[in-house]
C-alpha cells in the first residue's frame, strides 16, 4: 500500500556563523535534501528538525534577529535547498533544542518563516517543546528531561508573545568557560535558584492556562499535556550532583555515555498510551547518539537522531565515519500504519 506521508526527521546540525566542523554540515544538508526529499513524489513530505538546528541561545530578540541573518549568510546553499523544499509544498517543522531555544520567540520564528518560505510562510513551523502527528509519532528534542538543560516555562514566550524564554538552565555554567570558578559557581546557584521557581510556576494555574492551549495545537488531551510538561522536574538536590560530575569529566576531556533509551522516552511513551494517545514512534536527540531500540512495556519504537556535526557520542556507523549521517524516516501508509526507523545517508550514495 502505498505511504500517505513520509516523514524525514534528522536533529543536531548547529548551524552557527562558521562551516569549521569537520564534517561540514551545513555543505551536506543541501544534497541530502535534494537527494532524497525533492526525488519523492505522490505523498505529503515533511522534513523535521528536532532541534539544535541552529546555534541560538543566550540571545536577546534582537540578537537572534541578527544571528539568524548571519547564519543565513553563512550557510546560504542551505537555506536555498530549504526554501526549494517549502516551495515545491514539502512542510518544514523546526524543534526548538537547548541551542536554538530562541526559535520560540514568535518574532524570530516569523522571520525564518519569511526566510524559508516569503509566499507562504505556512509551509515552516515552529514547535517550542514537541512535535505530534497523532497515532503516528512524538518528537522532542530531549533537553526538557535533562536537568542542566530543562527549562521550565518552555512555552511562555511562544504562547503569550512576549520576549520572555525563562531562566537559563543550569547548563549556563558553561556558557562563559572563561569565568572564574567562583563566578562559575555563582551563575550555577542562580540557575539553580530560578529553576526551582519556574517549576513551581509550571504547577501553577496561570501555566496550566498555557498548556491548555499548547494542547489545541497539538491535538492532545489538555490531561495529557498537563502530565508530559511535568513528567520531569529539576530539582537542586539531583542536578546539582549531575553538574559536578559534568564539570570534572569536561575538564579532562571526557563525557557520561549510554547507549540504551532514557527512561525519560518511556515514560512519555507510556503517560501517551495511558491517556490513549499513543503513537507508534518517539523521536529526540540532544545526546549525539544515533539509536534504534525498543521502548521497555510500550509498543512505541524508540529513535534518537544524532548528530551531523563532528561531536558523535554513540557507537553506531556514524563514530567511525564522518560521512554517515543518521536520520530517520517515517512512511505513513493511507491505512494509518506505519514503517521506517534509524537511517544512514552518505554524500556518495553508500
Amino acid at each position: 500500500m502505498s505511504s500517505a506521508a513520509r516523514w524525514w526527521l534528522l536533529s543536531d546540525l548547529h548551524l552557527g556563523l562558521s562551516d569549521d566542523d569537520p564534517r561540514h554540515p551545513g555543505r551536506v544538508l543541501p544534497e541530502f535534501l535534494r537527494r532524497e526529499v525533492l526525488a519523492t513524489s505522490d505523498r505529503q513530505l515533511h522534513a523535521a528538525f528536532v532541534g539544535d538546528t541552529f546555534e541560538l541561545v543566550g540571545l536577546t530578540e534582537d540578537e537572534s534577529l541578527s544571528r539568524l541573518e548571519s547564519i543565513v549568510a553563512h550557510h546560504a546553499d542551505a537555506f536555498r535547498a530549504l526554501e526549494a523544499c517549502a516551495a515545491r509544498g514539502v512542510q518544514l517543522h523546526f524543534v526548538c533544542g537547548n541551542h536554538d531555544v530562541e526559535l520560540a520567540r514568535p518574532s524570530v520564528a516569523a522571520r525564518l518563516s519569511a526566510l524559508l518560505s516569503p509566499g507562504e510562510p505556512t509551509r515552516v513551523r515552529v514547535h517550542p517543546w514537541l512535535l505530534h502527528v497523532p497515532h503516528v509519532l512524538v518528537a522532542e528534542h530531549g533537553h526538557q528531561h535533562h536537568a542542566l538543560h530543562r527549562i521550565p516555562e518552555v512555552l511562555r514566550a511562544a504562547i503569550n508573545g512576549t520576549d520572555e524564554l525563562g531562566p537559563p538552565p543550569l547548563g549556563a555554567w558553561n556558557a562563559h568557560p572563561s569565568r572564574s570558578r567562583l563566578s562559575r559557581a555563582r551563575a550555577v546557584a542562580r540557575a539553580c535558584l530560578a529553576s526551582e521557581r519556574a517549576e513551581r510556576r509550571v504547577r501553577g494555574l496561570a501555566y496550566d492556562e498555557l498548556l491548555q492551549a499548547e494542547s489545541l495545537r497539538l491535538a492532545l488531551d489538555g490531561v495529557a499535556v498537563r502530565d508530559l510538561a511535568r513528567l520531569s522536574r529539576f530539582r537542586t538536590v539531583s542536578a546539582l550532583p549531575v553538574a559536578a560530575t559534568r564539570m570534572v569529566l569536561a575538564a579532562i576531556g571526557r563525557r557520561i555515555t549510554s547507549e540504551e533509551a532514557p527512561a525519560a522516552a518511556g515514560r512519555f511513551a507510556r503517560t501517551l498510551e495511558t491517556h490513549g494517545s499513543g503513537v507508534a514512534w518517539y523521536l529526540s536527540g540532544h545526546t549525539h547518539r544515533a539509536l534504534e531500540s525498543a521502548l521497555e512495556a510500550c509498543p512505541t519504537r524508540y529513535v534518537n537522531t544524532g548528530t551531523w556535526c563532528s561531536d558523535v557520542r554513540g557507537r553506531g556507523p556514524d563514530q567511525s565515519d564522518r560521512r554517515a549521517f543518521p536520520y530517520a524516516v517515517v512512511d505513513v501508509a493511507r491505512d494509518g500504519t506505519t514503517s521506517g526507523g534509524l537511517r544512514y545517508w552518505r554524500p556518495d550514495g553508500g
